[in-house]
């Protein structure tokens, strides 16, 4: 029987923690939590759940997070959780039989179905939404993706969709939303400069806000989801403005430094 680590990064996941973990807990032989510097009771719920818990408070992004997490991990194969996301008894099943058969170069994408202020979103690209979760451990890891990491891709790696989906709980409120993508917008800039060397014109904030309104809205039904699909569309909107705006205006203090 192959064995599974299950593998969460967190900071400050006091109100997620403790559901992610019992969700994990039927399959996993392991469960290891990083910790990146929580000042609530991440870690004393973890830990009274039988996670072991890590720490590693310097801050180098979410994909160089999630390797030294890899790290710790012991067991054949590792699945990886975000806190506010939950494994249902049919996925798990689903993640067991997979690990037992699969071969080490398969990766099983999974379906996410996301909720948002307590409603299921069905629309807005929310849905399937799948993510690569699960992975032999020493087959690959994540990229260095500050965030939006991703798994890095063998040449022969073979990716498996999932038929059961996970429980992703991803906003409690507009303000946590507000927070989560200002923080997101930031690092997604820093990233994108980072790579590309150079920023961008000072439009470009306002016309891909405007598409990803439309993206949201109307190409990918959101306006099916009523005043929620509206909410979600026009946040997705304000994100995209933000994460350009982030991107013209480090362009400009990088240009500013070089007295250019």
């Amino acid at each position: 029987m192959t064995s599974i680590s299950a593998l969460v990064i967190a900071r400050n996941e006091s109100a997620n923690i403790a559901e992610c973990i019992k969700s994990m807990q039927d399959i996993a032989d392991e469960i290891i939590v990083l910790d990146g510097g929580s000042t609530d009771d991440t870690v004393n719920i973890a830990e009274s759940l039988g996670a072991s818990v890590v720490h590693h408070h310097e801050w180098e992004g979410y994909g160089k997070q999630r390797q030294k997490l890899q790290k710790y991990a012991t067991k054949d194969w590792c699945v990886w959780l975000d806190a506010d996301e939950r494994l249902t008894p049919e996925l798990s099943k689903e993640i067991r039989a997979f690990t037992e058969n699969a071969k080490t170069n398969e990766i099983l994408n999974i379906s996410r179905a996301n909720h948002a202020f307590g409603i299921r979103i069905r629309h807005c690209g929310y849905f399937p939404d799948r993510v690569m979760r699960v992975h032999a451990r020493t087959y690959t890891t994540y990229n260095d993706s500050l965030v939006h990491e991703k798994l890095a891709l063998p040449a022969d790696a073979k990716i498996v969709n999932s038929k059961n989906s996970m429980l992703h709980y991803t906003y409690d409120t507009y303000l946590n939303m507000q927070m989560k993508q200002e923080k997101y917008a930031y690092e997604w800039a820093r990233n994108k400069y980072a790579k590309k060397g150079r920023g961008c014109c000072f439009l470009t904030p306002f016309i891909r806000g405007g598409f990803s309104f439309l993206r949201k809205y109307i190409f990918q039904l959101g306006i099916l989801d009523g005043r929620m699909g509206f909410l979600i569309s026009a946040s997705t909107s304000s994100y995209t403005f933000n994460k350009y705006l982030c991107l013209y205006q480090i362009a400009m203090e990088r240009k500013h430094e070089s007295g250019k």
